[in-house]
């Protein structure tokens, strides 16, 4: 029988992140398949990788929205399933949410228009597309004749672009309660799917750069739980400067054994 030592800072950290779980609830935002098979947007292994590490099922919620639809529809999709989840909680709960690929910047857009910023704790973006992307349409949106069925134009309004109109307005009407918030994001290089792959850098934000990681592992890589938890939860943390795909930003470099670089 194999055992696995844990570190001591995992073991003294996710007791202390088991014991605010209640105060700062996870809201999970899937990627937008385009078409792709359903697994590829499954964000259970993310919600079994908390729940391992001691953050209760009922403090975990894993939303649905249709991203074969306009935007208006996906917040249209979203809104009962997020107020249900801040019904459960007191007027003065915060929640963290944590998008991968399209639903980073879902996971902001829906909550600004359903004037629920101030919920908002921690934005996390696990291989997220927010500031726009120079690539193709995803999966079978690229196909004329079979997007309508796979692709809304939440996919337009991102391509061609790293400052999108819509999310740059977005920004600046809510300038104040976005600043509030804190922003954490991680990529790689050899994401294999985004182009500009560092897409879900905030400036103001922390940023963490995973070599080897491609952009479907982000939902399932123990590497990628482990650099989120130090870097998007641990108080303390340096950060350096370095040049990367869309400008300058702030981010941590890590191994491909979750080590990180000095």
């Amino acid at each position: 029988m194999k055992h696995h030592l844990i570190p001591f800072w995992c073991i003294f950290f996710f007791s202390s992140l088991s014991g605010s779980s209640t105060k700062n609830p996870k809201i999970l935002f899937h990627g937008g398949g385009g078409g792709a098979p359903r697994a590829s947007i499954d964000l259970s292994p993310l919600q079994a990788q908390f729940q391992k590490n001691g953050i209760p099922k009922k403090d975990l919620y894993l939303v649905q929205y249709p991203h074969s639809e306009d935007l208006e529809d996906i917040i249209q999709a979203l809104r009962p399933q997020i107020a249900n989840i801040i019904s459960r909680y007191s007027s003065e709960t915060q929640f963290d949410l944590i998008g991968h690929s399209l639903g980073h910047v879902v996971s902001l857009v829906s909550m600004a228009q359903l004037d629920l910023l101030s919920k908002i704790k921690k934005l996390i973006g696990l291989a997220g597309v927010m500031f726009g992307q120079y690539g193709k349409k995803p999966g079978l949106c690229g196909f004329q004749i079979l997007a309508p069925y796979f692709c809304g134009d939440i996919f337009d309004l991102l391509l061609g672009t790293t400052e999108p109109p819509f999310l740059m307005t977005l920004l600046e009407r809510h300038a104040e309660e976005i600043n509030r918030i804190e922003k954490c994001s991680l990529y790689s290089p050899e994401d294999g799917v985004l182009d500009p792959y560092d897409s879900g850098a905030f400036l103001d934000g922390i940023n963490v750069s995973l070599p080897d990681i491609h952009h479907i592992k982000f939902k399932s890589s123990p590497v990628v739980f482990e650099a989120m938890i130090k870097n998007c939860y641990q108080k303390g943390a340096s950060l350096r400067d370095s040049l990367s795909g869309r400008g300058k930003h702030r981010f941590f470099s890590w191994n491909t054994h979750g080590q990180q670089k000095t």
